[in-house]
């Protein structure tokens, strides 16, 4: 065989060689190419998992199981998610005896009663979940229900007996009873009203001085005094806490009312106090009476305290 005839055969060799190498190397990364492929599929596929399944149990006013149709409006801002972009219409679903179940994806939601509008709609925000929640807990804000009929709510105080202040005993409560507010009750905005009805004796017609005081604690928040003479009386009384905290203010009125023409008017004008709000404090209403004849008195028939 000539020389130049052995060089064309090993050079065919060596493409042939070449050729079944690249062909290899195209199988394999195919191959690699497939399984890459599957694993991003298999990982799309757990992000598709994470959606939350919503549940829920819808009641009446008379506790019973509301079947009713629930609307879930999303937001008008289309979402990038792990599963894609997050662009559909809301979704309205039936509750059967009550209980409902949706699965949501993560995010805002506005969640309406199509049928009963005269209930407004409430907001939901969806956390990145692939469990089962209540949807009290995706509520922002959750709202329940404060009993707010201040006109029915229970006094702070009744005076269940006459209490009177004699001339003889100096400065002495109207109430029947200690009233002691907890610690820390006396916050910025609470007041507390009085009411009391009741009478003056002088029966010598001496027109004494009469002194009612209302107190928080050891603080007089309101002092008033005027000569009084033989009346019925009915006294109106508010403290308001316009700050709270170791130096706070308080403000207060008494206005007192009477029937006797002969004496003079008591003043409405408010005053005000520094009240450490942050402890216990008592509430009181006291009154003093000048000594003429030992008989002199302000007698309190009736009184009640609220705190609102």
């Amino acid at each position: 065989m000539k020389q130049q005839d052995i060089g064309t055969i090993t050079r065919l060799r060596s493409d042939a060689t070449t050729r079944q190498a690249t062909k290899c190397s195209t199988k394999l990364a195919t191959k690699w190419t497939k399984i890459l492929t599957t694993l991003l599929l298999a990982t799309c596929n757990l992000h598709l998992a994470t959606a939350a399944t919503v549940v829920g149990d819808l009641k009446d006013i008379s506790i019973q199981a509301l079947d009713t149709k629930l609307m879930f409006a999303p937001t008008n801002e289309v979402l990038v998610t792990p599963s894609g972009l997050s662009a559909g219409p809301p979704k309205v679903i039936d509750s059967t005896g009550g209980q409902f179940s949706l699965v949501l994806e993560a995010g805002d939601y506005t969640v309406s009663l199509p049928l009963i509008p005269w209930r407004h709609a409430f907001a939901i925000s969806v956390f990145e979940t692939n469990g089962t929640v209540n949807i009290t807990n995706f509520l922002s804000p959750p709202r329940t229900y404060t009993f707010t009929n201040y006109f029915f709510r229970t006094p702070l105080h009744v005076n269940v007996a006459k209490v009177s202040a004699w001339s003889t005993n100096g400065e002495s409560s109207l109430l029947d009873g200690t009233v002691t507010l907890p610690a820390g009750s006396l916050t910025a905005g609470k007041i507390i009203t009085i009411e009391a009805f009741g009478s003056f004796d002088d029966p010598d017609a001496n027109a004494p001085q009469v002194t009612l005081k209302l107190k928080l604690g050891s603080v007089a928040v309101v002092t008033q005094t005027r000569n009084a003479g033989q009346a019925s009386w009915h006294a109106s009384a508010a403290l308001t806490v316009r700050t709270a905290g170791t130096s706070g203010t308080v403000a207060g009125t008494i206005a007192l009312s009477h029937d006797n023409g002969a004496m003079g008017l008591w003043g409405f004008d408010t005053q005000t106090a520094t009240v450490n709000t942050t402890g216990s404090l008592t509430v009181d209403l006291r009154a003093s009476v000048a000594d003429f004849t030992g008989e002199e008195r302000a007698v309190c028939e009736q009184l009640v305290i609220r705190v609102e």
